[in-house]
């Protein structure tokens, strides 16, 4: 069976390349960026432990992995995933894997603002719903690991932030910006979105093994969906910064509901 070719024109200004390459590269991507991440945090982790028992204060790195202090390692994390994805976002842009102008930093019009505000919205009530359908059918969605029912408003209130900031901004670099284009050029616009999001749910697995492993899937299953109507807002208006904005005032909107509650 022939591989999904995309469309004449659709991937002008890539680089022609096998899906084989294609779909090796997207891994390749997620691996080097997420392996980057966790080595860091790793170092940074055993840094921060061996400094606090030698100043023998190990009560404060206790409040760092446990405490209210944990925000402060999510904040890390997020950063250094920041700074991984613009690292693989440059090498790609120096060596030509993607071209620069194909991934579409332009400050939103007013329409797709508009755009925006109703994806936001139509993200949020989406997922409510799917939520609800997986819990009707047995199968009921577990929650991702940042969200803690102990935690003080502070501590929403500074994901809140870091979503919009950095988490939405980073998270769309990585999987449209770069993950899809690079599959674009090998399949059509419509598989680069589908197994754009099959990564994208994959990677978040850890984040939702907060309970048994079936809520998990369950979770990620409405992960999927939420990514596809992303990737295809992104394919339509191919403007990057749009579905950050979407992403990251989504992911807030969320914390800001546990603000509320």
């Amino acid at each position: 069976m022939s591989s999904p070719q995309p469309p004449e024109g659709e991937s002008e200004g890539l680089p022609e390349r096998s899906p084989l390459i294609a779909a090796a590269g997207a891994i390749g991507y997620v691996v080097g960026v997420f392996a980057f991440v966790i080595a860091a945090s790793i170092v940074l982790t055993a840094g921060l432990a061996i400094a606090f028992f030698l100043a023998d204060t190990p009560e404060t790195f206790e409040w760092l992995l446990t405490g209210d202090g944990s925000i402060y390692l999510v904040v890390a994390e997020a950063l250094l995933l920041g700074f991984g994805t613009v690292a693989a976002a440059l090498l790609s842009f120096s060596l030509g894997w993607i071209p620069k102008r194909v991934v579409g930093f332009a400050v939103p019009t007013g329409r797709q603002l508009l755009v925006g505000v109703g994806a936001t919205v139509g993200l949020v009530v989406l997922a409510a719903l799917l939520s609800a359908l997986v819990e009707f059918v047995g199968a009921p969605a577990s929650d991702h690991a940042l969200f803690d029912e102990d935690a003080p408003v502070s501590y929403y209130v500074v994901l809140a932030v870091l979503s919009i900031l950095v988490i939405g901004p980073v998270e769309e670099l990585l999987f449209r910006g770069l993950i899809q284009n690079y599959l674009r050029s090998a399949v059509t616009p419509v598989w680069a979105v589908v197994w754009t999001s099959v990564l994208f749910a994959v990677v978040h697995l850890p984040a939702y093994l907060t309970g048994a492993f079936s809520t998990a899937v369950a979770s990620l299953a409405v992960i999927f969906v939420l990514s596809l109507v992303l990737g295809a807002i992104y394919e339509r208006y191919r403007n990057v910064v749009l579905v950050m904005l979407i992403h990251g005032f989504y992911n807030a909107v969320l914390f800001g509901f546990e603000i509320v509650a």
